[in-house]
């Protein structure tokens, strides 16, 4: 079984190698088929690797299967858009 390896990055905006990650191509191939995640030039995005990470944390943690864990990801992410664009907006109605 090849096993993918870890580099952990910063840069949001970074490009993380396919190869250097710690899962088994066909989970990443799998997830990619589900729309979960894009692979481009055997990479992944930071964002997509740190969506794929709390998907498989809900699963292991909770139990939830792969596509709760997509929706809930999914639903995190908008609640998440959307303080920030309530904070914003407070922001500007302040000035």
């Amino acid at each position: 079984m090849k096993l993918i390896r870890i580099h952990c990055h910063t840069d949001v905006g970074e490009k993380i190698t396919e190869f250097s990650l710690e899962y088994h191509p066909d989970m990443l191939e799998l997830y990619e088929n589900m729309g979960i995640i894009n692979i481009e030039e055997d990479t992944i995005h930071y964002e997509d690797l740190r969506r794929l990470k709390k998907m498989l944390r809900l699963k292991r943690n909770i139990g939830v299967n792969t596509i709760g864990a997509a929706v809930i990801v999914e639903l995190l992410d908008k609640i998440e858009n959307m303080q920030d664009e309530i904070e914003r907006l407070r922001k500007k109605v302040d000035k």
